[in-house]
């Protein structure tokens, strides 16, 4: 309503309006101090699980991040990786660790510009075989081991399913315990998770063919584009390049893969 002065009326809000941009802002302020949902997969020694409970190097250098930056998180909890790109894609989950760069996720999420780490992804074979990768033409006739989800490449993807040689399972494991026992020929997998297993599982047998790799790319946090800013992004980067140049990084490193 208006009351009207001698020089010109004086509008007064309503108090129901009142009320509900005070509610609308207390709820993005509320929104914007929640603890985030960093979810991530049991990949080890990246992400290890143990009793509920999610370790490895790569959530210990995020949960340090968050720690310099006084961002809280709710307990880090791990899924399988398909679902886990759900969670993050539909913003069910805010960040998800460790995952490749790939233009598709673009789409509904933010890369930091720094790495979690940098690694390469190669091939795996049973070293009596005396099997070689030097391109794809190598891969013909053979069974080739790939987890379900796992971006790889685009051209690796399209070959493989081109020739029908392949078959996927939805953990790395899988396919090493496969590829022991002689149903595969090869497995696709990153060089420090396949280094773990085969120490794990004791698959003395198995050796990467490190000479052509299929990629050598880092591993990211990325964070769904519409419950995360560009900028709390960035500054995460920021808090990641420097940490990797200390010493507390440089011991995680080496703690988990060796000097």
């Amino acid at each position: 309503m208006n009351i009207k002065t001698k020089d010109k009326p004086i509008n007064l809000i309503k108090p129901t309006l009142v009320i509900a941009i005070l509610w609308v802002f207390s709820f993005y302020v509320k929104a914007e101090n929640s603890p985030l949902t960093v979810i991530c997969d049991e990949w080890p020694p990246y992400q290890t699980v143990e009793k509920n409970n999610v370790g490895g190097f790569s959530t210990k250098v995020v949960e340090e991040v968050f720690k310099r930056m006084n961002v809280k998180t709710n307990k880090i909890k791990a899924y399988p990786w398909k679902r886990a790109i759900t969670m993050v894609k539909t913003g069910t989950a805010d960040a998800l660790f460790s995952a490749n760069f790939t233009e598709e996720r673009t789409k509904f999420a933010i890369y930091p510009e720094e790495t979690l780490v940098d690694s390469p992804w190669v091939m795996w074979v049973r070293e009596e075989d005396n099997l070689k990768y030097e391109s794809f033409d190598n891969l013909l006739g053979k069974k080739v081991g790939l987890v379900r989800g796992y971006s790889y490449t685009k051209d690796l993807w399209e070959f493989v399913k081109k020739h029908n040689i392949y078959e996927e399972v939805t953990k790395d494991e899988q396919n090493f315990k496969k590829l022991n026992s002689g149903r595969i020929d090869y497995a696709a997998a990153e060089l420090g998770n396949g280094f773990y297993i085969i120490k794990n599982l004791k698959l003395n047998k198995i050796v990467p063919l490190k000479g052509t790799p299929i990629k050598s790319s880092g591993l990211y946090i990325m964070f769904n584009n519409k419950n995360v800013s560009k900028k709390f992004v960035d500054n995460f980067s920021k808090e990641l390049k420097k940490l990797k140049t200390e010493s507390v990084y440089k011991f995680l490193y080496n703690e988990y893969f060796g000097s």
